[in-house]
């Protein structure tokens, strides 16, 4: 379901909110009250619609949820727009989740005379430009739809690889990673926000399908650079490594399109505009939702970049290949198994809090004390944050889709990981430094303060969706 379906003690019937009863100028659904009472409509901000009824329900019906499903989640071509998106995911997300693989071959031959937070930067600036661009990508999404902004992403995209195999300097490195970060962000906001627009009651499972890409493509493109790199030389290996990614570009590109009944403004210049801007800046689900969202990306970003580098650090430098591999195997129970919670039981908000919790006990009862003492306890923690953090991606899109509208859903996700960028920017290099100056534990209890500051913003959020009260008991 697109929208959050609150729940209540008392009250009868009542209707199954969407993105699509929302009217587009305000962003306020249009129905909030049982057929042949008077609604109520909210003049709020964007995303600020607690549905209320005059007895005070707000519990879903069955049956409405069931023609939710009839309408739009059944039939093929939401599941081929499933496994396109996939594709896009796959060599972009999944690429940048084993990209510590780069950072250790660059260390041991290309850049062997640079600091270890000097070449951090390189993977850093790759991260931050991808989700930077976010914002004017979702602004063409949402005016004029997806398909020339992922044709002309994704054939940018593979030449920056192929530069990169003709690359030997440090800046040339940097340059190749910035084209890349740039062009990046036309298929990730595109496989993000058009699934929403083809799901509503299951909307975070096909989600969790999408970004179960990143996770599985970091166990293949792990297994992929581990062979390139042992068997062929750098320029040979990486123009391999192009031709793959093209092949998945490619497959996503004939598969993906958009939901002409959802996005009404493509191509004709109306699906945004300058007041949705505005009303979006102006909500303080946004910045709460923004915060959120910067936390986890820190600590997702951080995990990717550091975990070889802390193997390296603990005297298990062998075993970093294998670390990765094992993040990634978790990370696919955390893109599917909570999104499908958050649909069937739980809802975004709860499920994404809960998760937020788990992921702080991995890092302070089991990472934190045992992480560095030896090898299993190691593996351990590294397949548990793979879970944890692995849902944050999912959850946090199917939490800023039910915010905001169909028609500003790439808007709201651009500008949303526009802000999170400069945690993909400082993550690496900050728990490099860290690692390199203090030590393990203290990296663990950085990131641990991270996720507090997630947590805190996240339950504030759960608060005044809620309309200033605290329900404990409450699917939203």
């Amino acid at each position: 379901m697109s929208g959050f379906d609150w729940s209540s003690k008392k009250g009868a019937a009542s209707e199954v909110y969407t993105r699509d009863d929302f009217d587009p100028e305000l962003q306020t659904p249009e129905i909030l009250a049982p057929r042949g009472a008077a609604p109520t409509i909210s003049k709020e901000e964007p995303g600020s619609w607690m549905p209320s009824t005059p007895d005070g329900s707000t519990r879903a019906s069955e049956a409405n949820e069931e023609k939710a499903i009839t309408d739009l989640d059944f039939g093929w071509r939401p599941w081929k727009v499933v496994m396109g998106c996939f594709c896009l995911i796959v060599p972009s997300y999944g690429l940048l989740s084993s990209i510590g693989l780069f950072q250790t071959k660059w260390e041991q031959y290309q850049l062997h005379g640079y600091s270890k937070s000097d070449i951090s930067w390189i993977i850093s600036i790759f991260g931050f430009s991808g989700c930077f661009f976010a914002v004017p990508c979702g602004i063409l999404y949402d005016r004029y739809g997806p398909r020339l902004l992922l044709q002309v992403g994704s054939t940018i995209y593979v030449a920056s690889f192929i530069g990169l195999a003709f690359s030997t300097t440090y800046g040339q490195f940097m340059a190749c990673f910035v084209v890349a970060g740039i062009s990046v962000t036309a298929p990730t906001t595109v496989g993000f926000t058009v699934v929403s627009q083809w799901f509503k009651v299951r909307e975070g499972l096909a989600t969790g399908c999408v970004t179960v890409g990143s996770a599985i493509g970091g166990i293949f493109f792990s297994l992929v650079l581990q062979a390139l790199f042992n068997r062929y030389e750098w320029r040979t290996g990486v123009l391999i490594l192009a031709g793959i990614i093209m092949v998945f570009m490619t497959i996503g590109n004939l598969l993906v399109e958009r939901n002409e009944s959802q996005q009404t403004g493509a191509e004709t210049g109306d699906g945004w505009d300058f007041t949705a801007l505005m009303g979006m800046s102006k909500s303080p689900k946004f910045w709460l939702i923004c915060v959120s969202i910067f936390a986890y990306e820190m600590v997702l970003f951080s995990q990717w970049g550091s975990i070889p580098s802390y193997a390296v650090s603990t005297n298990f430098g062998d075993k970093q290949f294998y670390l990765m591999m094992t993040y990634n195997f978790g990370a696919i129970i955390g893109r599917t198994l909570p999104p499908w919670l958050s649909d069937r039981k739980l809802g975004p908000v709860n499920t994404i809090i809960i998760m937020n919790i788990f992921t702080m006990l991995v890092v302070l009862v089991v990472w934190l004390p045992f992480g560095a003492m030896a090898v299993p306890a190691l593996f351990v923690v590294t397949v548990l944050m793979g879970v944890g953090t692995g849902s944050f991606v999912p959850l946090g899109v199917q939490c800023v889709s039910g915010l905001c509208t169909s028609r500003t859903i790439g808007t709201w996700l651009g500008f949303v990981y526009m802000f999170s960028s400069f945690a993909t920017l400082l993550g690496n290099p900050a728990t490099e430094a860290i690692l390199s100056q203090h030590g393990p534990r203290a990296l663990v209890a950085f990131l641990a303060g991270v996720l507090v500051l997630g947590l805190a913003c996240m339950v504030s959020l759960r608060f005044v969706l809620q309309g200033g009260k605290w329900i404990l008991v409450q699917k939203i």
